[in-house]
């Protein structure tokens, strides 16, 4: 099935449903998207694939936020904090990795050129990350606490591209 819909032309695989499609799109060089939830959850709700494990063998491109938008960014500090990714590679998968398998090219990275999403997370509380601020274009649209701003390079708190 995934290679009838390659040929389609559909070069994003959505939630393979087993490790030998997930295979199959990552030697075509597919993007393969996962729930969030899956990861937050410990597993899948309907029972097919882990999505960590996919993660752990490669297998996963783009973690999506699927029916819970909190996942994503509750699932890039699981999977730091139980070793499967570093912060930087988790937070590729729902920031510049998302941006790339749709096509924008203006942003999920911090780089000249680019829109300035930014959003300031306070990890001090484990597993708990909190959204302390946002920045979208370069303009601040949320702002939970000030003092992340003054504070934004301290110890504990994390700056990453949205």
């Amino acid at each position: 099935m995934r290679q009838e819909f390659r040929a389609l032309g559909a070069t994003i695989a959505e939630f393979p449903v087993n490790v030998e499609t997930a295979r199959d799109a990552a030697a075509a060089g597919d993007f393969i998207v996962f729930g969030a939830p899956n990861v937050v959850r410990g597993g899948s709700h309907t029972g097919w694939t882990k999505a960590s494990d996919m993660i752990a063998q490669g297998l996963c491109s783009v973690l999506a936020s699927d029916y819970y938008y909190p996942a994503q960014l509750l699932a890039a500090f699981r999977l730091a904090a139980d070793g499967i990714l570093p912060l930087t590679k988790a937070w590729d998968l729902i920031s510049s990795a998302p941006a790339r398998a749709a096509g924008l090219s203006d942003r999920g990275v911090l780089a000249a050129g680019r829109r300035a999403d930014i959003v300031v997370v306070d990890d001090k509380v484990p597993l708990r990350p909190r959204i302390v601020a946002v920045m979208a274009a370069g303009r601040l649209v949320h702002l939970a606490d000030a003092s992340c701003l003054v504070h934004s390079l301290a110890p504990r708190k994390t700056v990453a591209a949205a």
